[in-house]
Parts: C-alpha cells; sequence; structure tokens
C-alpha cells in the first residue's frame, strides 16, 4: 500500500480516553480500545468518527471519538486531546473499518520496517470520515 506524507496544523480530539500500556499498542490495549469504540458507538453520536494515540512520556492514550469545531461542541463528561502538528505518514484503506484498520496497520509497519520512514509516536490517529474509508495518520520524523 502506498502512503503519502502530508504536514498537518494542531488539531483535536474529544471523546472517550483509554490508557495505554505504553508508547505501543499491545494486544490487551486493543482490546480495551475496542470496547471504548463500542461504549462511545452506542451513544448514538453521527459525527465522523476518530481514535487518536496520543503519546505521553513514557506511556501513551487513546481517545476514541470525535473532532469537535469547538469546546461547545464537546459532550458532558468527554476530554480533550491536543494532536500536534507536524509530517505525518498518511495511509488510505477502503473496506469494512475494522478490517480496514487492522490492513492499513500492517502496511505501516511494514512501511516502517523497510525503512521508508522513521516514526517519531508522538500521535497516530484513524479518521472514519467516509463510510467505508479510513485514513491512518502516524507521525514521522
Amino acid at each position: 500500500m502506498s502512503f503519502e506524507v502530508v504536514e498537518l496544523d494542531e488539531s483535536f480530539v474529544a471523546g472517550l480516553t483509554v490508557p495505554l500500556a505504553g508508547v505501543g499498542v499491545t494486544r490487551r490495549d486493543l482490546e480495551i480500545v475496542k470496547y471504548t469504540w463500542d461504549r462511545y458507538r452506542a451513544r448514538g453520536d453521527e459525527r465522523s468518527r476518530v481514535a487518536a494515540y496520543i503519546a505521553q512520556a513514557d506511556n501513551s492514550i487513546a481517545v476514541v471519538g470525535y473532532v469537535p469545531g469547538s469546546l461547545d461542541d464537546v459532550a458532558p463528561g468527554d476530554v480533550v486531546a491536543r494532536i500536534p502538528a507536524g509530517k505525518y505518514a498518511k495511509f488510505r484503506v477502503v473496506g469494512e473499518p475494522l478490517h480496514a484498520t487492522r490492513a492499513a496497520w500492517t502496511d505501516i509497519l511494514q512501511s516502517e520496517r523497510a525503512g521508508e520512514f522513521e516514526r517519531t509516536y508522538a500521535a497516530d490517529f484513524e479518521r472514519y470520515d467516509q463510510p467505508g474509508t479510513v485514513e491512518v495518520y502516524v507521525s514521522i520524523a
């Protein structure tokens, strides 16, 4: 799968938060993120969905939810996290969201191992804007 390198401005994601085991995402983390997605979807929020994985010192958090237009758009009880500006590798995949997301991450890991880019782990995020399409952005050096 090919990717493009893009420069993004700072942005924000709001929703439910999940503390992760470390900088990388473990199988246990994925199970908790999936559970959190189920909780988020059960709310019936019709906004485009976003999952962000943001580094914090030696750990990371995941925020599953949406991109708020302003703080007034943030639902009571949701958290807001900042996605830093910077250079990102953008992967676009078409298909059923769960399978497309897995395929994208497989391609990301293969591209990284092949030396096509160096990840910074500052922030990665997945956008589900269009039905059947997933865009995954990984922060790179």
